[in-house]
């Protein structure tokens, strides 16, 4: 029991401090403008590689920082591959983070990130003899708060890697969709882009209509 308050505060510092260096070095405004993301990224060596984790990282604990452009930029930096790589790393680590702090912490706090009616939301579903059909479903369609569910799904009954796995794979398809934009920006591929998107838009407007349909939240 002492272990684990141990750990939450020890955790809860982190989360404080990465929220602190958020607030001080304006990185929600930083992360959130793509050129000065671009450049952010750019490095010699290992560094670039471990910065664009590292904002893939931040992403997910700050949630409000929008997912999509730091996708787009690691793969305008470092290819559709690579960055799709790197950024699927630093999420997966994001993602972690966020439900073993929601484990540690508890629902309360959770409930102050979330808000209680789409925690209760959550709640169900994951319950519920589909719950992890329906948690796959919530992190495929497009839109959906995925970074803020990850602090969610901690305080369910699900093992971490389950949860990792799950989340992940269902992440894939907008994720790559994501790095092979901003490599084709890269490239200036403007045809490429349009039929990339227009593939995309289609694909998201089955998801909407999947979800109309289900109401999964």
């Amino acid at each position: 029991m002492r272990k684990n308050v141990v750990l939450a505060v020890v955790v809860s510092a982190c989360l404080l401090g990465i929220l602190y260096a958020a607030w001080s070095f304006d990185l929600v405004g930083r992360l959130s403008d793509y050129g000065q993301l671009v450049e952010t990224m750019r490095g010699d060596g290992l560094w670039s590689p471990l910065v664009c984790i590292g904002v893939q990282f931040l992403q997910v604990v700050i949630f409000v920082i929008p997912g999509e452009i730091t996708q787009i930029a690691a793969g305008y930096v470092f290819g559709a591959w690579l960055g799709f790589v790197y950024s699927l790393v630093g999420i997966a680590l994001g993602s972690m983070f966020d439900f073993w702090f929601a484990r540690l912490v508890g629902r309360p706090v959770v409930e102050r990130i979330m808000g209680r009616e789409r925690l209760q939301r959550i709640d169900e579903l994951l319950r519920s003899r589909k719950g992890r059909s329906a948690l796959f479903v919530l992190f495929l369609i497009p839109g959906m708060p995925k970074d803020a569910m990850s602090y969610g799904a901690g305080l369910t009954q699900l093992g971490m890697g389950e949860f990792v796995v799950v989340s992940g794979l269902a992440r894939t398809p907008a994720l790559l969709f994501s790095t092979l934009m901003g490599s084709q920006l890269y490239e200036r591929d403007y045809s490429a882009m349009i039929i990339t998107a227009v593939i995309g838009v289609a694909v998201a407007g089955g998801f909407y209509w999947y979800q109309r349909k289900y109401s999964f939240v």
